[in-house]
């Protein structure tokens, strides 16, 4: 049995909760019971803090605890966690915790040694995706640690200890055994003053907050938010459960979409957006290169926190200023650019998931921007690809496409062009493609007055409008926004609708909808004769051009 050492990194100058390492939980400073629970079987365990004046503090309590207090560099943590284990062996284990994480003890850490070293494996992280949104440990050897050391001097990668190593060795997914319940979308973490008063309520009256089991913790934060907090129900595709609900992020980082009225909104908003999503057990986010300053809001959003739970899905940039006749070096140099800008952006080494922004690329410049994809793919740069597909030939033709993985394609109650059989049989046969939709509220005109509906040969937006109306006093739903979701949930094909927002309202009244049943196969079938076929033109908002005016 190789050695085992949990090193809890600590520090008190936190951008979003400063000082929180010494806030009282259960009678103690938070790093101290930490500590103090990480150690509850007998390993041996330290607090990495830092040699800056502002964590004196820290050491002090630390050692007024009993507690072995190492001290390092401040922004370089990876140096300071390889600094404290530099007297173990090269097989020994490093357990890597942040003090604000009080739920881990000593018996999870145990577990995930035993199945690291079952399995044989260099790293092992916190992605059991029924763990709460918080709760974590990394377990890896020295060996690996010594290897990030010497070979990344990236900043994000210094800072935050193992993506480096992630990258490289973090493949396999653990599950715990001593979990009765799915516990995702539940907060633990204590980023802010409303965490910390969550944890707070979390130990209050627990006899002992020492050797309280982890598990037990999770069942007494459950319970002290079943009562309000709704959990997104999900459903599994290619190895991951995805929540039902994607969050769009057009509308985070630009001014997106004809029935907009408040504009992008500020990053302090944007942020709280996609954080009061995750609470509700949101999972899966969707973004673009070509969609401004989205990929770096969602940065901001998940900086410091396990991104492992959350799946990115970004587009590849549009490449419009390529022109026809371009050269393939630059041709295969734009594709780069896209590709590590969005890395760089979204604090991700490797990409969860990239779509082709546009069919189309996959054939262009001779086919060069897909095979740069595919060589980007087998450099571990890419995890999956896919693409963003505009019509059912499209999407027939994608799914043909061996290496597409994840196929996002526009659906809403009036697309009936998805409706033919052969197109759901295709998604059935390629049951390791994951498929999203778009448009679910076709930009916003489902919800909406007719003044602001494209001006279309053919079409009464009215007279639809009022038919729509029908159908949700008929089938008894909330409002039209309810019945285009359900419509859409009742397709079993579909695994996430993709839909943003522009305020956290809209994301809770979204969010709502989600607790209400989905149509069933007879309801959806009504919706589809009241509504028949509407003029292909207003199912791609492309086509809308200067008609699209707002009242």
């Amino acid at each position: 049995m190789p050695t085992v050492r949990i090193v809890i990194q600590s520090r008190l100058t936190s951008s979003r909760l400063p000082a929180k390492a010494l806030l009282p939980v259960a009678g103690m400073p938070a790093v101290v019971l930490c500590a103090l629970r990480a150690a509850n079987t007998g390993i041996e365990t330290v607090v990495a803090t830092s040699v800056d004046t502002s964590d004196d503090l820290i050491a002090e309590a630390v050692a007024g605890a009993g507690i072995a207090c190492f001290r390092g560099p401040l922004d370089d943590v990876l140096g300071r966690f390889q600094a404290a284990t530099a007297d173990l062996e090269p097989r020994s284990l490093v357990v890597r915790m942040t003090a604000d994480n009080l739920l881990p003890d000593g018996f999870l850490v145990q577990e995930m040694v035993d199945f690291l070293l079952a399995n044989r494996l260099k790293y092992l992280g916190p992605n059991d995706p029924r763990l709460p949104y918080g709760l974590a440990a990394e377990v890896f050897t020295v060996d690996v640690l010594r290897e990030a050391c010497r070979e990344t001097d990236q900043p994000y990668d210094r800072e935050h200890v193992t993506p480096w190593i992630r990258a490289k060795y973090g493949s396999v997914i653990f599950k715990t055994q001593r979990l009765d319940r799915d516990y995702s979308g539940f907060r633990c973490t204590m980023d802010t003053l409303e965490d910390y008063l969550r944890v707070v309520k979390v130990f209050h009256n627990v006899e002992d907050p020492i050797k309280a089991s982890w598990a037990n913790l999770c069942a007494g934060l459950a319970a002290l938010e079943d009562g309000s907090a709704f959990r997104l129900p999900r459903r599994k595709k290619g190895g991951f459960e995805y929540s039902e609900l994607t969050l769009g992020t057009a509308q985070l980082g630009m001014e997106y979409g004809i029935a907009n009225r408040y504009g992008k909104p500020t990053v302090e908003a944007a942020v709280e957006i996609i954080r009061r999503a995750i609470d509700f057990g949101l999972n899966s986010i969707d973004t673009a290169r070509g969609y401004g300053e989205a990929e770096l809001r969602i940065y901001e959003a998940l900086k410091g926190e396990n991104k492992g739970r959350i799946m990115v899905i970004t587009k590849l940039d549009p490449l419009e200023g390529m022109e026809r006749d371009s050269p393939l070096k630059s041709v295969c140099a734009a594709v780069d650019a896209s590709v590590y800008r969005s890395c760089r952006d979204l604090g991700l080494r490797r990409l969860p998931v990239l779509l082709l922004h546009r069919w189309e690329h996959r054939y262009a410049f001779q086919g060069a921007i897909w095979r740069r994809l595919l060589q980007l793919k087998a450099e571990g740069v890419i995890e999956k690809l896919g693409v963003s597909a505009q019509t059912p030939e499209e999407a027939l033709e994608a799914l043909k496409e061996p290496e597409i993985g994840h196929l996002q394609l526009p659906f809403n109650i009036l697309d009936w062009r998805w409706r033919k059989p052969e197109i759901e049989g295709a998604i059935r046969a390629r049951n390791d493609v994951a498929v999203h939709v778009r448009s679910v509220f076709l930009q916003g005109l489902l919800t909406a007055g007719a003044s602001i509906w494209p001006k279309i040969k053919g079409l009464n937006a009215s007279e639809l409008l009022g038919k729509i109306d029908e159908l949700v006093g008929r089938l008894g739903r909330e409002n039209r926004a309810d019945l285009c979701i359900a419509y859409v949930r009742g397709k079993p094909w579909i695994d996430s609708l993709v839909i943003g927002v522009e305020t956290i309202e809209q994301l809770n009244r979204n969010i709502s909808l989600f607790k209400n049943k989905p149509l069933t196969a007879a309801e959806q079938e009504l919706v589809e004769v009241s509504l028949g076929e509407v003029p292909v033109e207003l199912l791609n908002p492309a086509l809308w051009g200067a008609a699209c005016g707002k009242s």
